[in-house]
């Protein structure tokens, strides 16, 4: 809400004039920290005050060892697939903040459970991966139409037994070591192409929770709740931000983002949790509570680090 002079003196018991809080208020206006939404309004931080205002939390915060004990790890742990971890983890973090919160979860480093070769056509196939936490990828793969039903399965049997409980990044050496006739090298190489294509970034795995607060809390800008909902629901978040360029805890406002969003400020970091690595963004308007959300996720960023400096230390 824009503030008066009038309310920063009732407020904090100032013993100064209206006129001179005034004055103060007016030279920070034309140093560009403040701006009236209105002519007779009061004045509200510009995005240059928040961003003075975020470094400043960034510095403090980070540096210091007085962050909140918001300890994640043993409530998502035990027998939770990434599916429910990251889903857990966005309710308790977004019913904690009162914000949009999502939580991805890497399965860079999953285990194959199984591996199928299927064939669809007489010129393609279909490589069927499922993996530990139940997710199961489908990658086409283009073959000769010469190779038999029975190579096929051989194939197809040796590629599962091999592979089963191995790290699903081992597949394409694993694939290669492989001796097949020479007939069936083309095959193979296609299928190791394939794998290399559909494995080369990692998958995420991802978890909403409280786009009701957002709603409540940007109500009139329409446009930019349709587009926020339309990318959660396609898993298109993650690419509003580079997430490889986090560096500790990062806000970026709607302008700073890869989309035309209005009203809106996002703040993310990446994390471990249970030696998988995630990325965590908190979405909520412009002015939002930036002190208690920052604290809480250097908190979720360094607790791993700090069990085991801890652990050490015992």
């Amino acid at each position: 809400m824009p503030i008066s002079s009038k309310h920063l003196i009732e407020k904090y018991r100032l013993d100064i004039s209206s006129a001179t809080v005034r004055n103060e208020m007016a030279r920070l206006e034309a140093d560009g920290f403040l701006t009236k939404p209105h002519t007779s309004a009061g004045r509200i931080p510009s995005r240059k005050a928040l961003r003075f205002y975020i470094d400043m939390l960034n510095k403090q915060i980070g540096e210091s060892e007085d962050q909140l004990n918001f300890n994640i790890i043993p409530e998502a742990g035990g027998d939770m697939d990434r599916n429910e971890m990251s889903r857990s983890l966005a309710d308790m973090i977004s019913n904690t903040t009162q914000y949009l919160t999502q939580v991805s979860l890497s399965e860079e480093d999953e285990t194959v459970k199984g591996l199928f070769l299927t064939p669809i056509t007489t010129n393609t196939l279909l490589l069927i991966i499922v993996l530990e936490s139940g997710t199961i990828r489908k990658i086409p793969v283009e073959m000769d139409g010469n190779v038999t039903v029975p190579e096929l399965e051989k194939l197809g049997n040796e590629m599962n037994v091999l592979s089963y409980g191995q790290p699903v990044s081992s597949l394409p050496s694993i694939i290669h070591a492989i001796r097949v006739r020479r007939q069936l090298g083309t095959l193979k190489s296609s299928i190791i192409n394939a794998v290399v294509d559909g494995i080369g970034e990692p998958q995420q795995v991802v978890g909403h929770s409280g786009f009701n607060h957002l709603i409540h809390q940007i109500s009139t800008d329409i446009s930019t709740l349709q587009l926020l909902y339309d990318d959660m629901e396609s898993d298109q978040l993650n690419d509003i931000i580079d997430l490889n360029t986090i560096d500790g805890v990062d806000v970026y406002f709607s302008d700073e983002l890869n989309r035309d969003y209005d009203s809106i400020s996002v703040i993310a970091t990446n994390f471990n949790v249970n030696g998988m690595d995630g990325n965590l963004m908190i979405i909520g308007p412009e002015i939002m509570g930036y002190k208690e959300v920052i604290r809480l996720m250097y908190s979720i960023r360094n607790q791993e680090i700090r069990r085991s400096d801890r652990s050490d230390r015992e």
